[in-house]
């Protein structure tokens, strides 16, 4: 697995490669960059993005993403989207606006 944590529908954080370890995520980026992904974010289709987090998902990267800030203050939350030359619509939100306050 490329990124360092997962996080489920119930909310469940799994974890992937440890964090000293360089990920596989976001391609530039890896060796800077702490990968977490979700499952979902795509219409029934199969296709189109679309936010279908569940509130326990929401809660859970809160979290997450809060612990992760207090041991890495400088660091930036961002999608995908938010990396140059990564042609990918994922998160299916907007990351760095939602969690600009942490």
């Amino acid at each position: 697995m490329g990124y360092h944590f997962v996080v489920l529908l119930d909310g469940t954080i799994e974890r992937g490669r440890p964090i000293g370890t360089v990920g596989a995520h976001v391609a530039g980026h890896n060796s800077t960059t702490i990968g977490i992904c979700y499952i979902g974010g795509v219409a029934a289709d199969g296709r189109a993005p679309k936010d279908t987090r569940t509130p326990a998902q929401k809660a859970a990267l809160l979290q997450l993403l809060g612990e992760l800030k207090r041991r890495y203050p400088k660091a930036d939350v961002r999608g995908h989207r938010d990396f140059p030359k990564v042609a990918k619509a994922c998160p299916s939100f907007d990351a760095k606006r939602e969690y600009a306050g942490l």
